[in-house]
């Protein structure tokens, strides 16, 4: 989606092709409204899912597609009753009078799967009632005023595909940016340790480069592994920094989890040095790393800590 700020043009071309769904809804004096619009199949299932029909007359609403039914769409809650049915554009107030959604389905159930189906929607449809005083409404769900636009369809389509990072954790730190960077991909778990080279089929160590214990992950490296978590008790301890005892690093999924919580500990104006200490802890444990599988020497955790205490003084000494 933020790939250097160029959009997703099959997702772009979409979100604007919503507005034709949406207009047939709100805006019954187009020319084009009752003729077939150009909307492919998941187009509308895009649509079901972002709105939210109230039915009124049931005039508007389309029975088997519109999300109308405890927000759903009847041809969702019942797919298998759905490929029975000949005519699927009628509309709630068409099908549910006389129940003629279920004469549509006499003689056409024959399985166990389809009459749970039939029962289940039936079921349902004896709480609709139907008032002849009240046009349908539609409401879009993702603005705060129930009205589509095209950039909300556009950034509905990545929910669930990324997950979001408390980024103040990192840009607001006091630490140089290459560092920052460092942390930006080692938090989303984008850093090429072994666990990661495993799954791509490239070679890597077996093993913890640091401890030789199980088979490094970024998490291991910077929190779980015994060298780092004695380079990260002299650093606190030279930065007067304490955390609790119950804040057992082994205990957290994520090093942002992990890193998020500490962070809360500490008042407000802490909280951008106590990021940067953080920063060039992790920093400092990857170049270990690196040094002992690149360069074949390697540092005891008092060193590495010493490294931390060094690039500390030497950014606060520049941006005091």
């Amino acid at each position: 989606m933020g790939g250097l700020g160029v959009p997703d043009l099959d997702k772009f071309s979409r979100a604007l092709r919503l507005r034709w769904l949406w207009q047939e809804w709100t805006d019954g004096s187009k020319p084009w409204v009752g003729l077939q619009v150009p909307c492919n199949d998941i187009d509308r299932l895009l649509f079901q899912a972002s709105t939210s029909v109230s039915i009124g007359n049931g005039t508007k609403a389309k029975f088997w597609h519109h999300s109308w039914l405890d927000g759903e769409a009847p041809c969702n809650l019942a797919p298998h009753l759905f490929d029975l049915v000949r005519r699927k554009n009628n509309s709630v107030a068409h099908e549910l009078t006389n129940n003629t959604w279920i004469k549509s389905l006499r003689g056409k159930i024959t399985t166990t799967v389809q009459i749970e189906e039939f029962v289940s929607l039936w079921i349902r449809l004896q709480q609709v009632h139907l008032q002849p005083e009240t046009e349908d409404s539609i409401s879009w769900k993702w603005t705060t005023d129930g009205t589509y636009t095209s950039s909300s369809a556009y950034r509905a389509q990545f929910l669930g595909s990324y997950r979001g990072h408390k980024t103040s954790l990192i840009w607001s730190a006091k630490a140089e940016n290459k560092c920052k960077l460092f942390a930006w991909v080692l938090i989303q778990n984008k850093l090429l340790t072994a666990d990661n080279l495993a799954r791509r089929g490239w070679p890597h160590q077996p093993s913890c480069s640091l401890c030789n214990g199980p088979m490094e992950s970024g998490l291991h490296m910077c929190l779980s592994c015994p060298f780092a978590q004695e380079v990260w008790i002299q650093v606190l301890a030279w930065e007067n920094l304490t955390l609790p005892q119950q804040i057992d690093p082994t205990s957290f999924s994520s090093i942002e989890e992990w890193w998020g919580e500490t962070e809360a500990l500490f008042p407000k104006d802490c909280r951008r040095m106590y990021n940067g200490a953080v920063i060039y802890t992790l920093w400092n444990i990857w170049k270990e790393r690196n040094r002992r599988i690149f360069e074949h020497s390697s540092l005891t955790p008092l060193q590495v800590a010493g490294r931390v205490r060094e690039s500390l003084c030497l950014y606060r000494s520049a941006f005091r």
